[in-house]
């Protein structure tokens, strides 16, 4: 069977800093990866397969393509960009990893490799986020994500990162008890909570 890709080459290199003398070959493994490992979670194995048939078919509705390219793919995109960032710089041939160089271009340090991996796999989890949150807010338009079977994965319907503020209660005026049991706040539980 075919291996369907959800995102292009062309859009790849449109939409990241890739160099055009990339070879696709190279970047073909990281974007296979990326639909396995972050994409299939994110939709369930259901509806991911939905979306590579309908690929490979070319009979995906016109709700499953704008979802493709509008969500999908600037997500895999980054996603695959994260994987591919340490392929790059190594290659894995029969005599063993390599490293290469070139006569105008100095190679990057591993500080450098891992902040430029840290910015692709914040962008990624931007569009995840944007692509869960799409699909929680339009619940009948993809009937394989809100029904996924019992075979393979289920879709993990919770936003990708979360970076905001955790309070464990919410705390209201003081109304003279402690959650404790102790009449007065003390040191451990605050304010009492409602």
């Amino acid at each position: 069977m075919a291996t369907a890709l959800l995102v292009s080459e062309q859009r790849v290199k449109q939409w990241s800093n890739l160099d055009d003398n990339v070879r696709m070959n190279d970047i073909t493994p990281s974007i296979i990866q990326a639909q396995d490992l972050y994409i299939q979670p994110l939709l369930g194995t259901k509806f991911y397969n939905r979306i590579k048939n309908g690929i490979i078919a070319s009979d995906l509705n016109s709700d499953e393509e704008t979802f493709l390219k509008d969500y999908i793919g600037p997500t895999l995109i980054q996603y695959s960009l994260y994987i591919l960032l340490p392929q790059l710089k190594y290659k894995l041939v029969e005599k063993g990893v390599m490293t290469g160089t070139s006569e105008d271009a100095t190679p990057i340090s591993l500080d450098e490799m891992k902040w430029l991996r840290q910015d692709a796999l914040d962008k990624a989890q931007f569009y995840s986020k944007r692509l869960v949150e799409y699909l929680i807010d339009f619940p009948g338009l993809f009937p394989e994500y809100e029904t996924p079977g019992t075979d393979g994965m289920a879709p993990n319907k919770q936003v990708p990162y979360f970076s905001g503020l955790v309070t464990p209660r919410k705390y209201t005026a003081y109304d003279g008890k402690c959650d404790c049991g102790s009449q007065f706040p003390c040191d451990i539980c605050g304010p009492a909570v409602e």
